[in-house]
């Protein structure tokens, strides 16, 4: 071990970077400004106006789905997906342990259960293999994700909601724009939610979207989502003489023009920003390489990854020390977020023991940063610094 070399700069040796690299970054150029300006002069700032229509459309088309609805957060378009189906009190809903709260929640708002299943220790994606033994008498969904935009298998996991007629509700927040098959995800299940928040590919500063090839489903949305009122088709059509109506119940979840507008331009730019993230993954992987003690995630070689993290694995007693010699060298390298089932609201759902894979990617990953920003000499120091670091510890 070499930890205690002074070379090191959490040892107080120089850093490979001066000025810290940070993990993260969105991507906003003149176009989006210019968009923004645009909506803002406009005067119709308010929600689901025709910028919003727009992007809805624009994105449509790109995904090859029928519908999109725009709404405020994809936690909000998590809770509409549940709330379409009224499904009894206390049913269950199948998670993977290994999400952010927001795929739990989406069930959890709507007097839902949610049950527990393991990821593979690998890329921290659902482990199709446990997922059938969840499923009881009171299952009605699962709720896969695409953690690091790397997509679920869904192949399988829609022939097992088939086999138990259950509700798939994909929870594509971080996959814009990947692949699974060749076929894009937010057409791989009933309902597809997207995330447009700021730490997104394709951003709006908050914002998500429910996407659904299904005309039921998409119809009650779009009057859930604006106060259980009528109000869409009041825009579109204005049969009636100057008002709309109350229907049904609902809430506020519709998005400003402003947001829409710039929404429709981050899109036009969404494959040379992924193509980008593609590039830098490419270096990463070539340099990192054979490397003592550092793997990456697993891609499927069926899929193609729109590359919203880049994650190391590394050893687990010196994960955190080498996240802070990579911070410590300038790079701000990071962790994400803990398994679900290590947060106090969902600790009794299950225990270490049951979720091995889902504390053994968790106890090995890091964040490197990847973004379109990253610059080529960025790139470069980021290598540089995790390979100083990295054999300190072999």
């Amino acid at each position: 071990m070499k930890k205690n070399n002074p070379d090191l700069a959490i040892n107080g040796g120089i850093p490979v970077s001066n000025k810290p690299i940070v993990i993260h970054k969105p991507y906003l150029d003149e176009d989006d400004f210019a968009a923004v300006n645009k909506a803002l002069r406009s005067t119709f700032v308010s929600g689901d106006g025709p910028a919003c229509r727009e992007f809805e459309q624009k994105l449509s088309e790109y995904l090859g789905v029928k519908h999109v609805l725009f709404v405020n957060s994809a936690t909000s378009a998590l809770e509409l997906a549940f709330r379409v189906k009224d499904f009894k009190p206390g049913s269950e809903v199948i998670v993977p342990d290994f999400t952010y709260t927001s795929t739990a929640l989406g069930a959890l708002y709507n007097n839902l259960k949610i049950r527990l299943v393991d990821v593979y220790p690998y890329n921290g994606s659902i482990n199709v293999s446990k997922i059938e033994s969840a499923i009881n008498e009171n299952t009605v969904a699962i709720a896969p994700v695409d953690y690091a935009g790397i997509p679920a298998d869904m192949e399988p996991i829609n022939d097992i909601a088939k086999k138990y007629n259950l509700f798939v509700v994909h929870d594509t927040a971080q996959s814009i724009g990947s692949t699974y098959k060749g076929m894009k995800t937010g057409t791989l299940a009933d309902v597809s939610v997207f995330s447009f928040h700021g730490t997104k590919n394709l951003t709006t500063g908050e914002g998500g979207a429910l996407v659904t090839d299904n005309d039921e489903i998409a119809e009650r949305v779009k009057i859930l989502r604006e106060k259980g009122t009528n109000k869409y088709s009041f825009l579109t059509d204005n049969i009636t003489r100057g008002y709309y109506e109350y229907v049904d119940i609902g809430n506020s979840y519709v998005q400003s023009d402003i947001l829409g507008a710039l929404g429709t331009s981050q899109l036009k730019k969404l494959g040379w920003m992924n193509a980008e993230r593609n590039k830098i993954a490419q270096f990463y992987l070539n340099e990192l390489k054979n490397i003592d003690g550092l793997e990456f995630l697993r891609v499927p070689d069926y899929v193609e990854s729109n590359w919203h993290l880049f994650g190391i694995l590394v050893p687990s007693d010196h994960k955190y020390w080498i996240m802070d010699a990579l911070r410590a060298e300038g790079v701000m390298a990071n962790v994400h977020y803990t398994p679900l089932h290590r947060n106090k609201f969902y600790s009794a759902l299950a225990t270490d023991n049951q979720m091995v894979g889902s504390m053994v990617f968790f106890s090995k990953f890091l964040r490197l940063p990847i973004y379109p920003s990253l610059n080529q000499d960025e790139r470069e120091k980021v290598v540089k610094a995790t390979i100083k670091v990295m054999n300190a510890i072999t």
